[in-house]
C-alpha cells in the first residue's frame, strides 16, 4: 500500500464538478459574474506577445502596484497563487502538530482543510442562533485556549457576517506580545471597504490576505497576496515555490490595479443588484440575512426546499448555492448578486420554482 501519511487517510475533499458551468448563470461561488469591456481584453491581447508566454513571470511590478494600492511598503507583501495559497503558507510557517487553531464557525472551507493538513488542534468559535457572534466570543476562546492562530474572515464566509472593526483591533490587541498569530481573511474587501491592513507595522503578528478573484473580477487567474510586517513577510517567503504565480495572474493584476474604475463600475452595478434583490424578497416575505458580501443568504425554511429549489434552478441553468450542513445555515440557498438584468432574470425563475416547490425533499445533486 502507498505510505500516505497516517492524518491525511481521514482528510476528506469535495471534488470540483466535471461538467462545464459556462452555460449556466452562475450563482454559486460568489464570483464576480459582470465581465470586463471590450477595451480592458484588448489591452490584455496586445500584452500577450510570444515573449510574455515564454518567460517566467516578474513579480515586481505588481508587488509595487499591490503596496500602493494597499498603503504599505513592497517589503509588506507576499504575492500568491490566491489567497488560498497566502493561508497555506501562513499555516506552513507557524502550525505545528497539536497546536491549536481557532476559526469562526461555519466560515471559509480550506480553513479547516488547513488545519487537518497541518495537524492542528480545531477550536470552533460557533455563530449563535440568527447568525450572532461577538468579539467577546473571540476574545473569550483566546484567554481559555491560547490558540497558536485565529483565522477570522472578515466579511465571513458562508455567513456574510462581519465582526466590527473596533472589535477586530481588540482582538489583534489583545495578541499583542504573545505567540498568537492574527489571519484576518479580508477576500470579500471593497464589497465592504473596511480594512486592517494598516496594523501591520505595529502588530507583527497580524496577516492580512486578500484575493483578486471576489471584486477584482479575475477568479479564473488564481490571484492574491498577504500583507503584514516585513519580518513576517520573510518567513511567509521560505515556504513559497519558485515562482509565486503565473505570469496571466500577473499581468491580470497589473492591468485590473492600473484600471481600477472598471471595479469601480462593477461594484455600482452589484450594489443596484442587491437593492433590488433585497426589495424583491421583501415583496415575496421571504427573510434574508444581512449581507456584507456579493451574495445573499436566503431562508427557504428547510432543507429539503432548499435542495428542491437548487435543483429547479439548476434545471433552469441557474446554479446557486443549497444543501448546507451546518445547523444555522441548512434552512437557506446562497445567491451571488450581480447586476439589475442577471437579478430580475434569477427572481422570474426563482418565483416560479419557489411557489411550485412543497416540502418533499429529493437528493441534492449539485452544491
Amino acid at each position: 500500500m502507498t505510505p500516505v501519511k497516517e492524518h491525511l487517510k481521514s482528510l476528506e475533499r469535495i471534488q470540483n464538478p466535471v461538467e462545464t458551468r459556462t452555460k449556466f448563470l452562475r450563482l454559486d461561488k460568489n464570483e464576480s459574474i459582470l465581465g470586463f469591456p471590450a477595451e480592458f481584453m484588448d489591452i490584455l491581447y496586445r500584452e500577450i506577445t510570444p515573449d510574455f508566454v515564454n518567460t517566467y513571470p516578474e513579480i515586481g511590478p505588481l508587488g509595487e502596484r499591490i503596496a500602493g494600492w494597499v498603503g504599505c511598503r513592497r517589503e509588506n507583501i507576499y504575492i500568491t497563487a490566491g489567497s488560498d495559497a497566502a493561508i497555506k503558507s501562513t499555516f506552513e510557517v507557524f502550525v505545528e502538530p497539536g497546536d491549536k487553531v481557532a476559526l469562526l464557525s461555519p466560515t471559509y472551507a480550506m480553513f479547516y482543510v488547513y488545519t487537518n493538513m497541518f495537524q492542528g488542534q480545531l477550536i470552533e468559535i460557533r455563530y449563535k442562533e440568527g447568525l450572532s457572534l461577538t468579539t467577546e466570543d473571540v476574545l473569550s476562546v483566546m484567554e481559555r485556549h491560547t490558540p497558536k492562530l485565529i483565522c477570522i474572515a472578515n466579511p465571513n464566509s458562508p455567513t456574510g457576517t462581519i465582526l466590527p472593526q473596533t472589535g477586530l483591533r481588540d482582538i489583534i490587541e489583545s495578541a499583542a506580545g504573545s505567540e498568537i498569530i492574527i489571519l484576518i481573511d479580508e477576500a470579500y474587501y471593497l464589497f465592504y471597504p473596511e480594512t486592517v491592513i494598516n496594523l501591520i507595522n505595529d502588530y507583527p503578528g497580524l496577516i492580512v490576505t486578500r484575493t483578486f478573484s471576489k471584486a477584482m473580477g479575475l477568479a479564473s487567474v488564481r490571484l492574491g497576496f498577504a500583507a503584514a510586517h516585513s519580518e513576517t513577510i520573510r518567513y511567509l517567503q521560505k515556504v513559497r515555490p519558485i515562482y509565486e504565480t503565473n505570469a496571466f495572474a500577473v499581468k491580470l493584476g497589473e492591468l485590473i490595479l492600473d484600471n481600477l474604475y472598471i471595479v469601480e463600475k462593477n461594484l455600482e452595478e452589484f450594489r443596484k443588484g442587491k437593492e433590488f434583490l433585497e426589495k424583491e424578497l421583501d415583496k415575496m416575505g421571504i427573510p434574508f440575512f444581512k449581507s456584507y458580501t456579493n451574495f445573499l443568504l436566503i431562508n427557504i425554511g428547510t432543507l429539503e426546499r432548499s435542495v428542491q429549489i437548487v435543483n429547479a434552478l439548476y434545471k433552469r441553468n441557474i446554479l446557486i448555492k443549497g444543501g448546507f450542513q451546518d445547523s444555522e445555515l441548512k434552512k437557506c440557498i446562497g445567491v451571488t448578486i450581480g447586476n439589475i438584468k442577471q437579478m430580475k432574470f434569477f427572481m422570474e425563475n426563482f418565483k416560479e420554482v419557489y411557489y411550485s416547490t412543497g416540502s418533499a425533499g429529493n437528493r441534492l445533486q449539485v452544491a
